[in-house]
């Protein structure tokens, strides 16, 4: 009488078959075949027993059970079934007899994989460093294939202390690194990853600011993965076309320590854009989505459609990345995967991809969310702030210049009628007419207005565009940028004033394609003179922006960028000084990665390829048009990209609604960010026509809370940190109730959608209200503040440096004192830096009539000055000080009888400058800067010659009286 076979046992038998072995029983066994699972009889009714062979050499189990069975039960029976076979077999097996290594358990759905490898020698015998758990046991999309049994098998035989990927990455921590060629944050990033492998952390996230070299950090952690632990092959994951371009040009440029060929030519890297991953790829560089069409079958775009990631990707997805098995590019097919910017590309619609991989996951990101250490387990292995890299010098820090305007804050009202001059100087009264664009279509007519049209300032660019308000805003910009913005500095060394007439690079933010295409048109009218090339318009639906991005980044042309948001993260620019917002942003992460745009630091000569007249970048300006920086942000990504068109999603949003299929979280966000916008240029009419299909006493407003409530993501993991219950499904399935339920409501919230117009307000004049930078007088109180505690506390090691002062030590040695006390205050506040302090003192008004910029020794000299009451209670700028003292001086002389000449006195001049600047001079300094110019210290000698002074006797005296 013969037993139906269990489905989870078919179902477990088909997925060896995909991974490759060939199903058979000890009976139908066939000379040759490479890889084998032979069904032999099971130990119990619900267990199937399949032993795997890699030609010939007995090596694994894989036991199927019903999925009613705990996996750890199963796991067990693994272990004896494996210790029995081998046993069993004895030397016929891989390892003679003992217990075979490589184990499987599955319900014929789900996978696990062990490997005793892991934590043993080939020889059997324990791994000294072995951590309790050595060979943990993990999830797998599918049983390995078996080739790759087969190079675990070769790799283990050639290297039986370390016989395993993971035995290789306990001893990767003590390979030698290079610090020298690593700045301090990524040298403790790499070590603090690689201990975190070798203790079997399967993910790891790695935070760095933006811009401090987080590529660089996984370029050189890559090479010691695949160098040093043998790791197969590398996976770096990016979801934006140019952003895998950025990390294939970082990878390309990397060359080994010790060698004097690069990476790629040692390890074959490949950009990933269409076609197959070839065996011998050892660095692997994909977009995600380009990454599940492989892997699911899907068409691949083609190679230079560098916007399928931001337009049609998420459409072929659809609710959810659906991944299948695919033997070309099976789960076992990469050992690592780095994920650039993984604060917002790996969850929900896309985290299957990676969940198909076995493989360790290495997040980088500057602004990871709740999210983000969820997915990563709290395994933060490494964290760099953005005051940590300003502090180091790592990045450059920022100032803000606020323009505020009329429109911008309170809104407008296009009248319905105006007043019109006739030839004749009468004045009439005509109706307005105005233009109006369809945002999806672009087409564009006029509209006579019935009545007056008021707008607030959360419609504007949304419902309604103001033509003056954008030309007053640009127009401000031109005005204030050569007199506030960047206004002309002084030469510390010799006082000369530099003016800059070269427009900075400048990269500004739209709210959409249209609003972006307005500023452009603004720019260029602001700048007459400039040419088309001047001002470029770059999104991801401009022709021509992967050469535009490519040109603002290298070339002089263009000097202003507009966009939406192509490159509001992840794009390095490092010659980009200006950052110009006229959208707002709320999601706290997203802001930070738009600002990091403008950190990243630039060789001076760099600097001067792009943008001839600059000297040194120190710092980059926020421009804030519309009050960015002034409000509180939340811990969310943004609900829906910006630069998208807005019907056809909400059109596939709103179908599946009707057709009852699940929306992930990330739909909801979409539509919420959808339904929101919509709502903020809804007319009367429409907005009644929506509510009438809405439940009783519910608004517009109602309807989108709710959906933001269910896509907040963010919100439910902080619940269930906090032990409340959370429904995920529950609250989704509420949120979109109304939607599902009722045609009207989705018939009425299209059709207010298609009639998508934006007004063009060109009656309205905009007026300026506020044009000046923002000191942030708070964040400078605290900081002075925190010094004063700081010297209460620590007085011990500020009495060296009031003796100094007191004794009139030598200037050498006074600032010898000086650069101790900051070494002792960076061990303590590494953030406390003399700029950071000496900006403090500016914006609380107390450093008056100074810069805020390039401070340095000689500032920080300055403020201690100042605090240890040496020149009273008036603070007095070092320059002013030596300059007083110069005076002195000379007086001195004049009393004595001696006199100087003009070219004397001019030498005497240049001296006083360089002790202003360095706070001490040297024979060796008359031969550096303006003094070199002047003919150095030859010139100087023979300047006074015939004077009563040797030449090195008075730069000795002029140090003593001068400095310190």
């Amino acid at each position: 009488m013969s037993s139906t076979v269990p489905q989870w046992a078919t179902d477990s038998a088909a997925s060896l078959e995909a991974s490759g072995w060939r199903v058979c029983t000890p009976g139908t066994r066939e000379l040759g075949t490479p890889y084998e699972a032979v069904r032999t009889k099971p130990p119990e009714p619900d267990v199937v027993l399949f032993v795997l062979y890699v030609r010939g050499r007995m090596c694994g189990v894989v036991v199927a059970g019903a999925p009613q069975r705990v996996p750890e039960d199963l796991g067990d029976e693994a272990g004896r079934l494996a210790a029995r076979t081998a046993a069993l077999v004895g030397a016929r097996g891989w390892r003679g007899g003992l217990s075979l290594p490589f184990r499987y358990v599955t319900d014929g759905a789900r996978w696990w994989f062990r490997n005793i490898l892991d934590a043993e020698r080939v020889d059997g015998t324990p791994l000294a460093d072995a951590p309790e758990g050595g060979a943990r046991s993990r999830q797998v999309f599918a049983p390995h294939q078996g080739p790759t049994l087969e190079r675990w098998m070769r790799e283990a035989e050639m290297r039986p202390d370390a016989p395993t990927l993971q035995a290789r990455l306990r001893t990767l921590p003590s390979k030698p690194l290079a610090r020298r060629r690593l700045r301090a944050a990524q040298y403790r990033s790499i070590k603090n990853l690689e201990r975190s492998l070798a203790e079997g952390d399967r993910r790891s996230l790695i935070q760095m600011a933006t811009a401090a070299g987080k590529t660089y950090t996984v370029v050189e952690g890559s090479y010691r993965l695949l160098r040093h632990a043998r790791a197969h092959r590398v996976l770096f994951l990016v979801d934006r076309f140019n952003l895998g371009e950025q990390a294939y040009n970082a990878y390309r440029g990397f060359i080994p320590l010790g060698s004097n060929r690069p990476l790629h030519e040692q390890m074959p890297l490949r950009l990933f854009t269409k076609g197959t991953v070839a065996e011998s790829d050892k660095i692997v560089i994909s977009t995600i989505q380009r990454m599940w069409c492989r892997i699911s079958g899907t068409e691949m775009p083609a190679p230079d459609d560098e916007n399928f990631e931001t337009e049609r990707a998420d459409k072929l997805a659809g609710d959810s990345a659906t991944v299948r098995y695919n033997p070309e590019l099976p789960p076992d097919f990469f050992d690592f995967i780095v994920v650039d910017e993984c604060h917002r590309s790996i969850y929900n619609r896309w985290r299957p991809v990676l969940e198909y991989f076995d493989a360790h996951v290495i997040g980088l990101t500057a602004t990871p969310t709740f999210r983000t250490f969820a997915f990563f387990d709290d395994n933060m292995v490494s964290q760099y702030s953005s005051a940590e890299a300003v502090a180091d010098g790592v990045n450059v820090d920022y100032d803000i210049y606020k323009i505020a305007t009329r429109i911008t804050q309170q809104g407008s009202t296009i009248p319905a009628q105006r007043e019109f001059v006739a030839p004749d100087d009468t004045v009439e009264r005509v109706n307005s007419v105005i233009a109006k664009v369809n945002k999806l279509t672009r087409a564009e007519r006029w509209h006579a207005l019935e009545d007056d049209d008021p707008y607030a300032r959360t419609e504007l660019n949304h419902r309604v565009r103001s033509k003056d308000q954008i030309r007053l805003v640009i127009e401000t910009f031109r005005d204030c940028l050569f007199t506030e913005i960047f206004p002309p500095v002084v030469d510390k060394e010799t006082g000369e004033i530099h003016s800059r007439q070269e427009i900075p690079k400048t990269l500004i933010f739209a709210h959409n394609d249209l609003h972006a295409d307005a500023i452009v048109e603004a720019v260029r009218t602001a700048f007459p003179n400039k040419g088309d090339g001047f001002c470029r318009k770059i999104t991801s639906q401009a022709p021509g922006a992967r050469q535009a991005l490519s040109d603002f980044r290298n070339k002089s042309e263009p000097r202003i960028a507009v966009t939406v948001d192509m490159i509001a993260t992840g794009t390095d620019i490092p010659a980009l000084e200006c950052l110009f917002f006229m959208r707002d942003i709320q999601s706290w992460a997203y802001f930070e990665q738009m600002k990091g745009r403008g950190a990243r630091t630039v060789s001076d000569h760099d600097l001067r390829k792009v943008t001839r007249d600059a000297v040194h970048k120190d710092r980059f300006v926020i421009v804030d048009a519309v009050g960015v920086t002034e409000h509180e942000k939340t811990d969310a990504r943004p609900l829906v990209r910006d630069d998208a068109e807005p019907v056809p999603s909400l059109e596939r949003l709103l179908s599946a609604c009707a057709e009852r299929r699940r929306l992930h979280v990330d739909d909801v966000a979409t539509l919420a960010g959808r339904l929101g916008r919509l709502g903020r240029r809804l007319d009367g009419n429409a907005r009644v026509a929506i509510e009438e299909h809405l439940g009783r006493d519910e608004t517009y407003e109602d309807l989108v809370r709710g959906l933001v409530r269910a896509a907040d993501t963010d919100r439910r993991l902080e619940a269930r940190a906090k032990g409340e219950p959370v429904d995920e499904a529950a609250e989704i399935s509420g949120a979109v109730r109304l939607l599902v339920e009722s045609e009207e409501l989705r018939e009425a919230l299209l059709s207010a959608a298609r009639d998508s117009w934006l007004l063009i307000d060109d009656i309205s004049l905009d007026q300026l209200l506020e044009a000046r930078g923002l000191r942030d007088e708070e964040e400078a109180r605290r900081v002075v503040d925190d010094w004063h505690t700081y010297m209460t506390e620590h007085a011990d090691e500020i009495t060296p440096l009031r003796i100094a002062f007191r004794e009139r030590r030598r200037p050498r040695e006074v600032l010898d004192v000086l650069k101790e006390l900051i070494v002792k205050v960076r061990a303590t506040r590494r953030e406390w830096t003399e700029a950071r302090l000496w900006k403090a003192y500016v914006d609380l008004g107390i450093a008056r009539g100074t810069t805020r910029r390039n401070a340095g020794l000689v500032e920080f000299l300055t403020v201690m000055r100042f605090e240890l009451g040496l020149d009273g209670d008036e603070f007095r700028p070092y320059r002013s000080t030596v300059e007083g003292r110069l005076e002195a001086w000379l007086a001195r002389q004049d009393t004595a009888g001696v006199t100087f000449d003009e070219r004397q006195r001019a030498w005497l001049r240049r001296i006083a400058d360089a002790v202003a600047a360095n706070a001490t001079v040297s024979v060796a300094s008359l031969d550096e800067g303006a003094r070199r110019r002047a003919g150095g210290y030859g010139a100087f000698v023979d300047a006074f010659k015939d004077s009563r002074w040797e030449p090195d006797k008075l730069v000795d005296e002029l140090d003593r009286e001068l400095g310190a």
